[in-house]
């Protein structure tokens, strides 16, 4: 072929990877920095974000690198356990608590004593369930269903979801005192169309792990990686994933992933650049949250500025065209609320020190 298939960037050396998630937006990186400074304690994560972004493996990310690696991480998928059986499924029951339960099983929080149990989904769960979980939070006891003898495990809960469950708590459908229980650090996964420039990383990622797996090694034309930068990917990296696998095995023996190989809905993606339907958001049937899709992108554009700086925020300042005073403030409000910037930002300084900073 006369133009040069999708390469990496070997004049590039920052790091790719960490703990099996591929990125170097500043996004991600805060993502990274929050793990790092977690992970090696018991405070309980609450991951959002929509289905596809990474959450399972950020919670896996957090399990391996806590003093807990060496115990089991079990995963819960809520929302894919009928609301009947999923109490058994988390906390076990007794012969004959229920139709067809012909012997006693160990639930996944006993499973998961003395490691981390990981509840995807978990703004699926019923009331009743969510009461029963807000116990376990508080002193890690339950009864298994059927059983009046209280057991006690030692577990590390992270939690995820792709609703705003401030909302649902504000309709009343998700406990508030849970919500807050679980949400002792939050981690916001970016959808992958807001963060494009991670996509070459991501197909070259991709391709690797399936060549690990048996599959031939492909590559893919320039052409056909700019129709995957212009497409949106509602279903985030996992949509991305599923595709590359797809034309790696109905692949052509050339071992070329070409523009004219990628579905047509893909093709047909609008350019980036133009109009209203290539913004980095989607409206759904209930929209938007105006405020955070906001504030989501004043984190994106401050974290660049700090990183353009080193950390200098005089010159950060500079390159946002704003006040010196008012990015210190917008630091202050965004370290208090926490949050990936808030990682990027350090524990709270005194306002002597931010004085003396040039």
């Amino acid at each position: 072929m006369e133009n040069a298939l999708f390469e990496p960037d070997e004049s590039d050396e920052a790091p790719v990877e960490f703990e099996g998630i591929i990125g170097r937006h500043p996004s991600m990186e805060a993502i990274f920095e929050v793990i790092r400074r977690v992970a090696p304690t018991d405070a309980t994560v609450l991951i959002s974000g929509e289905s596809g972004t990474g959450k399972e493996l950020v919670a896996s990310a957090l399990h391996r690198l806590s003093h807990r690696a060496a115990g089991r991480f079990v995963p819960v998928h809520c929302g894919a356990i009928p609301e009947e059986l999923l109490e058994s499924e988390m906390f076990g029951h007794e012969r004959g608590a229920f139709t067809g339960a012909v012997a006693s099983r160990l639930g996944r929080f006993k499973l998961a004593d003395g490691g981390t149990i990981f509840l995807d989904e978990i703004g699926e769960m019923s009331p009743k369930l969510q009461v029963k979980l807000l116990r376990v939070l508080e002193d890690g006891r339950f009864e298994p269903v059927g059983s009046v003898v209280t057991q006690q495990v030692d577990v590390r809960i992270i939690a995820a979801t792709n609703r705003a469950l401030d909302v649902a708590v504000a309709a009343k459908q998700f406990r508030e005192d849970l919500f807050y229980r679980l949400r002792v650090v939050p981690i916001e996964m970016p959808p992958l169309r807001r963060r494009r420039e991670d996509l070459p990383l991501l197909v070259r990622g991709v391709l690797g792990q399936l060549t690990e797996k048996g599959l031939p090694r492909f590559d893919v034309a320039p052409a056909a990686l700019e129709a995957l930068a212009r497409y949106s990917w509602p279903g985030n990296v996992r949509e991305l994933r599923n595709l590359l696998e797809q034309m790696v095995v109905l692949g052509r023996p050339e071992h070329v992933i070409d523009v004219h190989d990628l579905p047509p809905h893909v093709i047909a993606a609008p350019e980036s650049g133009e109009g209203p339907a290539a913004m980095p958001w989607q409206f759904g049937p209930a929209g938007i949250d105006f405020y955070r899709e906001m504030e989501a992108i004043e984190d994106r554009i401050i974290a660049q500025a700090l990183r353009l700086s080193g950390g200098n925020k005089k010159e950060a300042a500079r390159l946002l065209r704003v006040n010196r005073t008012t990015l210190l403030e917008k630091l202050k409000r965004k370290r208090a609320q926490g949050g990936a910037l808030a990682a990027l930002l350090g524990a709270p300084r005194r306002p002597e020190c931010d004085a003396a900073v040039a």
